[in-house]
């Protein structure tokens, strides 16, 4: 494909010498035989039977309508390379290059040069223009071909006058007008390659000057994503200062909450071990009060027992057998008082009785109480007392 729409080449081996194929170009004759478009018809009889540089030529075209054109030839040089130039400043050129097997022909269609360019995109040229080239230079081909007949020549335009033979002056005179035509055709060609040039000119300074707004556009796009990278940068590291600050604040919170707490449970402690001192204080005074209290209630009942044993009389306390034991009489009783033996018996109290000498005249045993061991009950034991009396005694003990 190619890159510019304005300047299309394609190029075919033709089975024939380049002299034979330069004399078919030559002659505007037989142009319709080659053509590849189908709008060329036929040549015009004023023009030249062979082509020169600078010769006009004119063809009678058909493109949807019927029109006329006229051509002059640019480039010539024999057998190498022929152009011509169209009215409106493009041109057709031929280049023969010999090769092994015949010639190879290379077509080119230039309307690179042209001031206005968009008629031709518009009625269609630079889409077709391709492809009719290919058709031509096959055309070409098959007319060298031997096994392709040979297509007949197109008649002349019946619209033209038949050319007169020309006198010396009047050939001078052509000869002027060609190449008056072929200058005219250089300077125009000169005004559109300067025109192309300048337009090229403008092309690349618009470029530049694209390139270096891109540029600009890039530059200050750069800053400000840099800035915005920055604005964002110094967002994150405010938010995670704020962060830092806030987790700073809750950790000291935590800190001054700890250390409330510990104070709190400091104060707990002390609180609760100085309700234990005074709790062990207060303990330790009632313990002291109740010893104190026992031992005046134990002086106190000593002193009413002193007291009661001066008024009472001895009565002989046989000890108790433990329980379960078979009661029997001992042998000597000691004599007690009977209320201080029933104490001594309550508060498992045991004192070793003092042995006193029998009166003659004694009357029956007195109930006796056998002292148990301490912790348990003693038992009752047979004394000789009246009913009544043993049931009280079983009582009192």
């Amino acid at each position: 494909m190619d890159s510019n729409p304005y300047f299309v080449t394609r190029q075919r081996l033709v089975q024939a010498p380049p002299g034979a194929i330069f004399e078919l170009l030559a002659d505007p004759s037989k142009h319709p035989l080659i053509d590849g478009s189908g709008t060329v018809k036929r040549a015009r009889q004023e023009q030249p039977a062979r082509l020169s540089l600078g010769a006009e030529f004119g063809m009678d075209m058909r493109l949807g309508f019927g029109y006329k054109i006229r051509n002059t030839v640019v480039e010539f040089e024999e057998a190498r390379v022929i152009a011509w130039r169209h009215f409106n400043g493009h041109r057709w050129r031929y280049e023969l290059t010999p090769a092994p097997r015949g010639t190879l022909v290379r077509e080119t269609w230039d309307a690179s040069r042209l001031k206005r360019q968009w008629p031709l995109k518009v009625l269609g040229f630079t889409r077709t223009t391709p492809v009719n080239i290919e058709r031509t230079l096959e055309r070409l081909a098959d007319y060298f071909d031997p096994e392709t007949p040979r297509p007949t020549d197109p008649e002349p335009s019946k619209r033209t006058k038949k050319a007169t033979p020309a006198t010396p002056a009047e050939a001078a005179q052509e000869e002027a007008r060609k190449q008056a035509r072929l200058q005219q055709a250089q300077r125009a060609d000169a005004e559109g390659a300067a025109a192309q040039a300048a337009k090229a000119e403008r092309a690349t300074r618009t470029a530049q000057t694209r390139a270096e707004r891109r540029a600009e556009w890039a530059a200050r796009a750069a800053v400000a994503r840099q800035a915005r990278a920055e604005r964002q940068a110094a967002k994150v590291e405010k938010a995670a200062q704020a962060q830092r600050a806030a987790a700073e604040k809750a950790a000291e919170a935590e800190r001054v909450q700890a250390a409330k707490a510990e104070a709190a449970a400091q104060a707990e402690r002390a609180r609760v071990e100085k309700a234990a001192r005074e709790e062990q204080a207060r303990a330790e005074k009632a313990a002291r009060l109740e010893q104190e209290q026992a031992a005046k209630k134990r002086k106190h009942e000593q002193a009413q027992a002193a007291r009661k044993r001066k008024h009472e009389p001895e009565v002989p306390v046989e000890p108790m057998p433990p329980i379960g034991a078979t009661a029997r009489p001992l042998a000597s009783a000691p004599v007690r008082p009977a209320r201080e033996a029933i104490a001594a018996a309550k508060a498992g109290r045991w004192e070793k009785p003092k042995p006193k000498p029998k009166p003659k005249a004694q009357p029956a045993p007195a109930p006796a109480l056998v002292e148990s061991e301490p912790g348990t009950t003693p038992a009752p034991v047979r004394t000789g007392l009246p009913p009544a009396a043993a049931r009280r005694l079983r009582r009192a003990s």
